[in-house]
């Protein structure tokens, strides 16, 4: 006769969360023989069996060097929970890193701050042939202050690890020569042990900063307040930029860091710093993706990745703006000029007076167009008029006459002439009047940024009327 085993007794569905702990259970889930068999009895485990296994097979992977492979099937149900982790001595090693690790293998040239994953082994087993005994006793008290939740052992423990890894990468000769480093991976490692040897300075204000982020909806104001940055910057001294680089990592608006230490940004002399390269880093990747938006051809894109294209603009032109307040980056200052290429470089003219011609037929849409036209053409319009002669500016190289000039005059001669003709050529009630009006806002606030203001003026009096 046909049995369906251990599992037979166990229902398909997940276990209700507020099921006690049962032991039942794991041990069929331990025991399970086959794929099928364990996929049910996962699902049958309550909340309580999750977080007493994962902590046991933690213990277990501990205990023998390597991680069972029940651990894996369980992780789905981990990262929802969030149990306690055990980890191990050589996750501890690396915490002060966490913010900076990816599981992409390749190194960014030029960007030490994104740690591949796969770096971590190698480094490890440095550390450990350095000083086996000492990491073999950080071995036993790890597990003993895990297994009795001694915080404050697990926290030497963790203080001890770092130390041990900070001063062998930062004073071990040869380590890119041993490890077969390319100059890109051995940026990445001086990185690493610069964030090691001061991670004991930095960390306390930048957690400091995230407990009280939530409570402050200004930015500037909760830098300022909340992360004793004086002290910080007295003692960290040149390593003040690293300290910085924390901030940028888990603040959404960059310049936010930058209106909070102006002191700091204001007397920066040389480009290659730290904070720096960050920067350019962030404004290329924001120019790289508004370049991708822009290379699409406007008008037959949705009005989704249109409107994606104005966030992605105000953006940029806001890190730009700030940025050129800075006298290192200004016109005139030692980074400006890179500014400009780089801004230059990724957008592209080409691009940038396409969507300035498919603003002209937006807008004759609104004016003329058939009715789903001018609603298309409505939606779309004013955020991208909005943001248009910023995108300009971001291209232009400041020559007396240039293209970006050239296409200002262009587009704001051609905008004025087609609603100069519109209004003559319709006899038009108050109400449309003032209808159209509100609908054209955006195009005319364009045309008096490109210097037709007083084209504009006359414009808006026959609009008014």
């Amino acid at each position: 006769m046909y049995s369906a085993g251990p599992f037979a007794t166990l229902s398909s569905m997940p276990a209700d969360p507020q099921t006690p702990l049962s032991f039942t259970r794991l041990h069929l889930v331990r025991t399970a023989g086959g794929s099928e068999a364990l996929r049910r009895g996962l699902t049958a485990l309550s909340d309580a069996d999750v977080m007493h296994l994962a902590r046991s097979l933690e213990f277990q992977g501990v205990l023998d060097g390597e991680m069972p492979d029940l651990l894996s099937a369980l992780r789905p149900r981990m990262r929802q929970l969030r149990p306690e982790r055990v980890g191990s001595v050589e996750r501890l090693c690396w915490r002060p890193l966490e913010r900076f690790l990816t599981d992409q293998t390749e190194v960014v040239s030029g960007v030490p701050w994104i740690v591949p994953r796969r770096l971590l082994r190698p480094l490890w087993e440095l550390v450990e042939a350095a000083n086996a005994d000492l990491v073999d006793q950080l071995r036993r008290r790890h597990l003993n202050a895990c297994f009795d939740r001694d915080q404050m052992a697990l926290d030497q423990v963790a203080h001890q690890v770092v130390d041990l890894a900070a001063f062998i990468l930062n004073n071990a000769m040869n380590i890119p020569a041993r490890l077969k480093l390319s100059a890109a991976e051995t940026a990445v490692v001086r990185f690493m042990a610069r964030v090691l040897k001061w991670h004991r300075l930095v960390m306390p204000n930048v957690r400091y900063f995230q407990q009280t982020q939530a409570r402050q909806t200004d930015q500037v104001q909760a830098l300022r307040l909340y992360t004793n940055w004086y002290s910080v910057f007295e003692l960290l001294d040149t390593q003040f930029d690293l300290y910085v680089l924390y901030l940028f990592e888990m603040t959404p608006n960059p310049v936010d860091v930058i209106d909070a230490f102006p002191f700091y940004f204001d007397t920066m002399t040389e480009p290659s710093g730290l904070a720096l390269q960050w920067l350019y880093h962030r404004l290329d990747n924001i120019a790289a993706d508004t370049a991708s938006l822009l290379a699409r051809p406007p008008r037959i894109q949705p009005a989704e990745v249109l409107l994606d294209l104005t966030d992605r603009v105000f953006l940029l032109n806001r890190l730009v703006t700030r940025l050129r307040r800075i006298p290192l980056f200004a016109p005139d200052g030692a980074a400006g000029d890179g500014l400009a290429a780089l801004l230059r470089g990724r957008l592209g003219f080409d691009s940038v007076e396409r969507l300035g011609d498919a603003l002209m037929d937006w807008l004759h849409d609104v004016l003329m167009g058939p009715a789903d036209k001018r609603m298309r053409a409505m939606m779309v319009l004013g955020p991208l008029a909005g943001i248009y002669p910023a995108l300009v500016l971001l291209i232009d190289n400041g020559e007396r006459g240039n293209r970006a000039h050239k296409l200002r005059m262009r587009l704001g001669d051609k905008a004025v002439d087609d609603i100069d003709r519109y209004l003559r050529s319709h006899e038009m009630a108050p109400q449309a009047r003032h209808a159209t009006a509100a609908n054209i806002t955006p195009i005319i606030d364009m045309c008096r940024a490109f210097g037709k203001a007083e084209a504009v003026t006359e414009l808006e009096r026959r609009l008014r009327r």
